[in-house]
């Protein structure tokens, strides 16, 4: 029933309204000026003041009906906008859903795709291990959130691949797999706020860490003979307590305020290396050389390694090559153990020497 209640109401209302209007046209002149237009027969001039009443009321009546035209306008207009907006909210949260579904459905593919990784590198054949190891960095690559656990595993790879045991590195060399690992972990986005890599007690014999990115990595108690760290970043690493029975490669590396405490790298090569504030204290750098390469040794000319604020106290250096190297800045070092070293005129004598013992 009240349904159909306010449509019956309105029409009624404009019915009358119309009647109202129309009578109001016929007879709205006498209503208004009866004493004047009753009592006596209309002359020509009584028609003018009936025509103008009449015209007036019209130009009121199209004004009310332009006024209620624009105001149902208005309101379509507004009802119109509103439904657009409605229809906006609607598409927004359609595709909210739409992008939330695909982030879940492409979590789900990432975490399959871990998974699988996971199983590749824990299979017995290398090249199936080779192929995980790619497989997670190629997640890393995809997912941020999954960077960090990428990167736990492949270094957890790595030392259970390299030790006897908890605390002996393997002395062999590098398996396939391990490199591809420290291939992979040199090359990723390392960002500030990363956990540093941990290589304790790893076997790292001949792996070549070239041009990878190991800043803040921690090799302590490694093995790292002849293994490369050409042209790579390790300012901050710690390689204290390393052994070698070979040469290692530091050349054009960039390890400033790397550890080398009580470490042996007998013959390793730090030419051009940027060895500021790097700490040697008691470590064995018989042999190796920080030196010039002169054009009269038959090779392309290299610059020294710069050693500046670094300390080498208590430090061997029996026939290390320091030929043209700047050591003015240098710490802890003394006139006997820079008589055992190789230098030449063009070495730069410290301005002060001896002291570090106590710096930490």
């Amino acid at each position: 029933m009240k349904a159909w209640v306010k449509p019956v109401g309105t029409g009624l209302a404009a019915v009358v309204i119309v009647l109202g209007y129309g009578l109001l046209l016929w007879k709205g002149p006498w209503w208004f000026d009866s004493d004047h237009l009753r009592n006596k027969d209309l002359q020509p001039a009584d028609g003018v003041v009936i025509t103008g009443f009449r015209t007036t009321v019209v130009a009121l009546g199209a004004g009310l009906i332009a006024g209620l035209g624009l105001y149902y306008t208005h309101r379509s207009h507004k009802h119109t906008e509103k439904l657009f907006e409605q229809s906006e909210k609607l598409f927004e949260h359609t595709r909210f859903k739409d992008r939330e579904q695909a982030q879940l459905t492409r979590e789900g593919q990432l975490t399959d795709r871990y998974v699988e990784a996971v199983k590749l590198l824990s299979s017995e054949h290398m090249t199936v291990r080779i192929g995980g190891i790619f497989s997670l960095e190629r997640i890393a690559k995809d997912s941020q959130p999954d960077r960090s656990a990428v990167t736990e595993l492949l270094t957890a790879h790595v030392r259970e691949s390299t030790r006897s045991d908890q605390r002996s590195p393997k002395d062999v060399h590098v398996t396939a797999d391990v490199q591809a690992a420290l291939t992979v972990l040199g090359r990723r986005a390392a960002e500030s706020g990363d956990s540093r890599l941990d290589f304790y007690h790893c076997g790292l014999r001949d792996a070549s860490l070239s041009g990878g990115d190991f800043r803040q990595a921690m090799f302590y108690y490694s093995n790292l003979t002849r293994a490369s760290f050409s042209s790579a970043r390790l300012d901050g690493a710690g390689l204290s307590f390393c052994k070698t029975e070979g040469a290692t490669a530091f050349t054009n590396s960039s390890a400033r305020g790397a550890n080398f405490v009580n470490a042996r790298y007998p013959k390793s090569w730090f030419l051009a290396a940027d060895l500021t504030g790097a700490d040697f204290y008691g470590c064995d750098l018989s042999g190796s050389d920080f030196g010039r390469r002169y054009s009269e040794d038959g090779n392309p000319p290299m610059p020294p390694a710069i050693l500046k604020n670094a300390r080498f106290t208590n430090a061997k250096l029996d026939g290390t090559n320091l030929r043209g190297v700047d050591l003015s800045t240098v710490r802890g070092l003394e006139r006997d153990q820079l008589d055992q070293a190789i230098t030449d005129i063009n070495t730069i004598m410290p301005t002060k020497w001896g002291g570090g013992e106590d710096e930490y």
